[in-house]
C-alpha cells in the first residue's frame, strides 16, 4: 500500500493551465523555474507531473530535451527520502544523496565520514525496486548486487567498508535505479535499516 496521498489540482505556470500531482515532487513550479530558467514551461510541467521517471520512450526523450527539470525532480525524489528516513545528526551527508554522485566524491573525507549512510542511500536510490536484473546485464559483481536491490544489510562500520569495491559501479547502479523509477514514489517514510548505527567506532 502506498504511504503517499496525492491531490490532483490545476495550477498556472507562465500563463498556462496544467494538471499536476503535487505529491510527485516537493518542489513547486516556481522553484523548478528558478533552478532551470532556460527551460521552457513545457519541461517544467512534464517534470512536475512525474513524466521524467522510468525508461519509456517519452521519459527518455524528456530527460534529453528537459535535462535540468528532470534532474531537479530526480534530485528532489532521492533527497526527500534521505531526509525523511535518515538520522538528523547525519544531515551533513545529504550532499552525497544524489543519483549523480561520483566515485571521486565518495572517496573524499565526506564520503568516508558518511559510509554508515550507505544503507539509507541504497534504499532511497532504489525506491523499493529490485533492479538486480539490470545490474547483472551490465556486469555488476555478484557481491555488489545488494546495492541493486536497495538492501545493504549491515550498519556495522567494518562490514560496510567491505562494500567499498562496489562503489566503482556506482554510476551503473544509479543508472539502473533511475531507469526503473515509477512516477509515484514508493519509499516508506517509516522505513528503518535492518540494524541501528550508533555513531561509535
Amino acid at each position: 500500500m502506498s504511504h503517499h496521498i496525492f491531490h490532483y489540482h490545476y495550477s498556472i505556470l507562465f500563463g498556462y493551465f496544467y494538471f499536476i500531482m503535487p505529491g510527485l515532487s516537493l518542489l513547486s513550479q516556481t522553484e523548478v523555474a528558478k533552478l532551470c530558467p532556460r527551460e521552457r514551461a513545457f519541461c517544467l510541467i512534464k517534470a512536475l507531473q512525474g513524466q521524467c521517471y522510468g525508461n519509456s520512450v517519452k521519459a527518455e526523450t524528456l530527460k534529453r530535451t528537459c535535462s535540468c527539470a528532470c534532474d531537479a525532480v530526480h534530485f528532489d525524489r532521492i533527497q526527500s527520502c534521505c531526509r525523511t528516513v535518515g538520522r538528523q545528526e547525519m544531515e551533513f551527508c545529504l550532499p552525497l544523496c544524489r543519483y549523480n554522485t561520483t566515485l571521486d566524491e565518495l572517496n573524499t573525507g565526506l564520503g568516508y565520514k558518511c559510509v554508515s549512510q550507505l544503507t539509507i542511500w541504497a534504499y532511497c536510490a532504489a525506491d523499493v525496486t529490485d533492479n538486480t536484473a539490470c545490474c547483472e546485464q551490465r556486469g555488476i559483481a555478484p557481491e555488489c548486487l545488494s546495492f541493486c536491490k536497495g538492501d545493504v544489510p549491515t550498519c556495522d562500520l567494518q562490514s560496510l567498508f567491505t562494500y567499498q569495491p562496489c562503489l566503482r559501479y556506482i554510476e551503473t547502479i544509479t543508472h539502473c535505479h533511475m531507469k526503473n523509477l515509477s512516477s509515484v514514489p514508493r519509499w516508506n517514510p517509516e522505513w528503518t535499516g535492518r540494524c541501528e548505527w550508533d555513531g561509535s567506532d
